[in-house]
């Protein structure tokens, strides 16, 4: 992990929700803020973001992220969230995803480039099954875009 890493904070991927304090505010007050992921460039939207990007793991976890996804494929996003998403978006490839896993798909192509392309391209030669099948659905979601 780089330094800055989020997981860093996140010592102990299957904690409770509830105690990762910062990022976990956008679920307590759901209904209210949720809009503002999608609408606002700001604390909610940066706390979306981090949150992705710990990918804490707890009962309905998948569900949470793919309110986010929906909400972020619909945003204006910044280069800089642009940037940290696409890391995301190779991470999730490599590894078990769950329900969530779609729209991750179906934010990639908001967040398409030569350099995404070529890796998802790359990871479609891995020598996994399961890395080569996901990196293949999502380069099918970045190519249709």
């Amino acid at each position: 992990m780089q330094s800055g890493d989020p997981r860093q904070l996140c010592p102990q991927r299957y904690q409770s929700g509830a105690s990762y304090a910062g990022v976990y505010r956008i679920l307590e007050l759901w209904p209210d803020r949720l809009k503002e992921v999608e609408t606002t460039d700001g604390e909610w939207r940066e706390n979306a973001v981090t949150y992705l990007e710990a990918d804490p793991c707890y009962f309905r976890s998948g569900y949470d992220k793919a309110q986010l996804l929906r909400r972020l494929k619909r945003a204006d996003l910044s280069a800089k969230h642009k940037q940290r998403l696409v890391v995301v978006l190779m991470d999730v490839v490599g590894r078990p995803s769950g329900v969530e896993f779609r729209q991750y798909c179906q934010l990639a192509p908001r967040l398409a480039s030569k350099e995404l392309t070529s890796a998802l391209t790359k990871l479609v030669k891995s020598a996994d099954d399961d890395v080569r099948r996901r990196a293949s659905w999502m380069l099918e979601h970045v190519e249709a875009a």
